[in-house]
């Protein structure tokens, strides 16, 4: 995730592996991740997050 984009890759109930991509204009005091299922249920059961360098040094 970055100022304006996030990626997520997730496995679904038939193990199959499915992939987000969207831009997001967020809040600038938001800090935080949501995580919610829209339509049915979803299980976080892991989450990995790095910190990326700037491009703009």
């Amino acid at each position: 995730m970055d100022a304006s984009s996030v990626e997520v890759y997730a496995e679904n109930a038939q193990g199959q592996q499915v992939v987000l991509t969207d831009q997001i204009f967020p809040d600038p005091s938001s800090t935080g991740v949501d995580v919610f299922a829209e339509n049915g249920t979803a299980t976080l059961t892991g989450m990995r997050a790095w910190q990326l360098a700037s491009i703009w040094k």
